[in-house]
């Protein structure tokens, strides 16, 4: 190999750890920056901690604190992974942040990837300080091997929702829109799942509804974590994969660099 074949892999090696250090101070700048919104610490943490304490606590049935617990953690990640992220994207689609990026050297895939890699990061972090509420507060013993089994489904359903927040905020011109947008799509999403209470007793059609809500499908995952029940939750890790998987081709699809 000559002298310039060398040069040329050191020239790239070296553009690669550059790109990686940007990759990881817009990791860390993101992380710091969404850490301190106050609409996570309301929606995806005191909201949901105090609801799974509260009806944990208030509702007189052995079995109910685990399944508020679940229900609580999901909708923490739902909270902040679909609905405040729609925002922050859309923010920062209208103050020419993915317009810049056309004139850096830094591709577009590598800057979601950094921002959504901090959003889901807090969001797993949300979901562990509600799940140790249960744990201290309700009293709920968690085996080292459902907390494993907790690990894999979270970050995957988190990323899904994230990638889906993209397709939202290319949908919208203006907050109002996001804010429509969202709650059009969460509000079913809860009420038609078992994140509060049981299905067993609600009309068939919400039973039949269910069955179809990837939202109780990633409620149904965690409750199966929990109770390692394996054969169900891969079936629900599968069905959260392709939901994940979905949401990111409609992600790139309809990705919107300006208005």
């Amino acid at each position: 190999m000559n002298k310039n074949a060398y040069s040329t892999i050191d020239l790239s090696a070296r553009r690669n750890a550059q790109m990686g250090i940007k990759m990881k101070i817009i990791f860390s700048l993101t992380f710091k920056s969404a850490s301190r919104d106050p609409f996570l610490i309301l929606w995806s943490i005191v909201l949901p901690i105090g609801g799974a304490i509260g009806l944990g606590i208030f509702i007189k049935s052995p079995d109910y604190p685990q399944h508020i617990l679940t229900g609580m953690m999901a909708i923490s990640i739902l909270f902040y992974s679909f609905m405040t992220t729609s925002f922050a994207i859309l923010i920062q689609r209208r103050r020419g942040v993915y317009n810049l990026l056309r004139v850096t050297p830094m591709p577009l895939w590598k800057y979601i990837c950094s921002i959504s890699g901090a959003w889901t990061l807090i969001s797993f972090l949300c979901a562990m300080l509600v799940l140790l509420s249960g744990v201290f507060v309700l009293k709920i013993n968690i085996s080292l091997m459902s907390f494993l089994a907790l690990i894999p489904i979270i970050i995957i359903a988190t990323a899904g929702y994230i990638f889906f927040s993209f397709f939202i905020a290319s949908l919208s011109r203006t907050d109002n829109n996001v804010s429509i947008l969202t709650n059009i799509i969460t509000m079913p999403l809860m009420f038609c799942s078992s994140a509060f209470y049981s299905l067993n007793n609600t009309p068939e059609f919400i039973k039949t509804v269910s069955c179809f809500n990837p939202f109780q499908w990633f409620v149904s995952g965690l409750r199966n974590a929990l109770e390692l029940s394996w054969l169900s939750y891969l079936i629900h890790l599968g069905l959260v994969l392709l939901v994940a998987i979905v949401a990111l081709i409609l992600a790139l699809k309809t990705f919107r660099y300006s208005e």
